[in-house]
């Protein structure tokens, strides 16, 4: 029986820890474009009460809001703004096909 190499092991290790650095660094970029677009989108008051928080891999753009209020008039005009990021994030190759909103996540990052 042939024994095995342990010299591949540590060669796969090191191309897995480099595909995951650059997934972070491509989804960082991301939610920056993102954030770009967000602002721009919803404007200079509510960016303030509102960050991007996270794009998931279904197309789920997560939003953290500074309260339940916020969080409750993002929803209700949470279609438009849908329509609006997929007009601005054309030229990314992604489509957004739903909003969450979320006012936990505010408080554990304190933004406050």
């Amino acid at each position: 029986m042939k024994k095995l190499n342990n010299s591949n092991f540590s060669l796969i290790e090191d191309i897995i820890k480099d595909i995951d650095f650059n997934y972070d660094k491509n989804n960082e970029e991301k939610i920056e474009l993102l954030s770009k677009y967000w602002k721009e989108s919803i404007g200079e008051k509510i960016c303030n009460l509102s960050k991007v928080y996270e794009f998931t891999t279904n197309n789920v753009l997560k939003i953290i809001c500074s309260d339940s209020y916020t969080a409750n008039e993002l929803y209700y005009v949470k279609e438009k703004l849908i329509n609006i990021m997929n007009e601005k994030i054309k030229n990314m190759g992604i489509k957004i096909k739903d909003i969450k909103f979320d006012y936990k996540k505010w408080k554990e990052r304190a933004y406050d």
